[in-house]
């Protein structure tokens, strides 16, 4: 007669046991769906080694963003603010880029011969830009990786 309890019992208790786990049990969230490209969390543009200076400006702003002298201001749009970010690059160097993205501005206020060079993902060159007061060059900057202004 005890074994008919035990067996009972443990059938009556592991049955209990099943319903508490399934009414108390927390609710999961669905997986998210994949992210596509066009709307991946935006991350702030950035530069290494770091820029002598680095500021916004309005989305218009840039044509009369007055680059100083001997200096090259690179303006790639920061989604993170919803406006340009501008870094001022002034010493001699390989800077390497980090989510920089379609296209962007530069102005290349160096003085002499200090040009402007871009360059891949492999190191080769993609296009130089030589010294042109406050002119605006038009960059696409998507597939610039390092950026040597000498």
């Amino acid at each position: 007669m005890r074994r008919g309890r035990t067996i009972v019992g443990t059938v009556g208790v592991a049955v209990g046991m099943l319903l508490c786990a399934l009414a108390g049990a927390p609710a999961q969230a669905a997986p998210a769906p994949p992210v596509a490209d066009s709307t991946v969390m935006a991350a702030s543009p950035g530069i290494s080694p770091a820029a002598e200076r680095v500021t916004h400006v309005g989305r218009y702003d840039f044509a009369d963003y007055p680059c100083p002298l001997g200096r090259a201001c690179l303006a790639v749009w920061d989604d993170t603010v919803g406006q340009w970010k501008v870094f001022h690059l002034y010493r001699c160097g390989a800077y390497t880029l980090s989510n920089w993205y379609d296209l962007g501005a530069m102005k290349n206020n160096q003085t002499g011969s200090a040009a402007v060079r871009t360059y891949g993902s492999g190191g080769g060159p993609i296009r130089t830009y030589p010294p042109n007061g406050n002119t605006i060059y038009e960059v696409d900057w998507y597939p610039v990786w390092t950026v040597r202004p000498c």
